[in-house]
């Protein structure tokens, strides 16, 4: 597990991501949106340098496409806030949706640099290639030490909490015999 990540500790870490995220899709939501409420204007000026669609059939691309990206936005909004409210509380559990959220983009963007490298290596000479191979397999490999950072935040909160509530023993049932050892009361709120 990571102790440091670009040279900050993994809560600031943490932080730093969660912010830059909230960031980012707010920002993003917000241009969604607007691109949505002028999908008219869109289509039309689209279907002027297209002439193989017609505009009904471009607004209705673009309808969809708008609105999986503003849904697919929505929800990196909310996993990113609360990356960064369960770093700020110290609660694992609020960094999964982050974690199962960039895994799963994490997964699609390794099929996707897959998909890159073969079409580099089979459609373009080899010495043409070593350029979109290295940038692709940089960026991946970037992309993958910045989720092992989370996760290893995840990890290191994970243990933290594990070492604050231990289980405790329960008191005995009967005189001389002691019972299973159970979980305590929760004094932290």
């Amino acid at each position: 597990m990571l102790t440091k990540v670009c040279g900050m500790r993994l809560n600031t870490y943490g932080m730093v991501v969660g912010w830059l995220g909230v960031i980012w899709s707010f920002l993003a939501v917000i241009l969604l949106g607007t691109a949505l409420g002028f999908v008219d204007e869109i289509a039309e000026e689209v279907a002027k340098s297209n002439q193989k669609m017609s505009v009904s059939q471009i607004r209705t691309v673009l309808v969809i496409a708008f609105s999986v990206f503003l849904a697919l936005k929505v929800i990196n909004l909310l996993s990113s806030s609360l990356l960064v409210m369960g770093t700020v509380k110290e609660r694992h559990l609020l960094l999964l949706p982050w974690l199962i959220n960039s895994g799963i983009a994490l997964f699609f963007t390794i099929i996707y640099t897959a998909a890159v490298w073969v079409v580099a290596i089979g459609y373009s000479p080899f010495l043409q290639a070593i350029p979109q191979l290295l940038v692709s397999g940089g960026l991946l490999g970037l992309w993958w030490y910045l989720y092992y950072g989370v996760y290893s935040l995840f990890k290191h909160l994970q243990l933290s909490s594990d070492q604050q509530r231990p289980l405790m023993q329960g008191p005995p049932q009967r005189s001389g015999e002691h019972s299973a050892t159970t979980y305590p009361n929760y004094t932290k709120i």
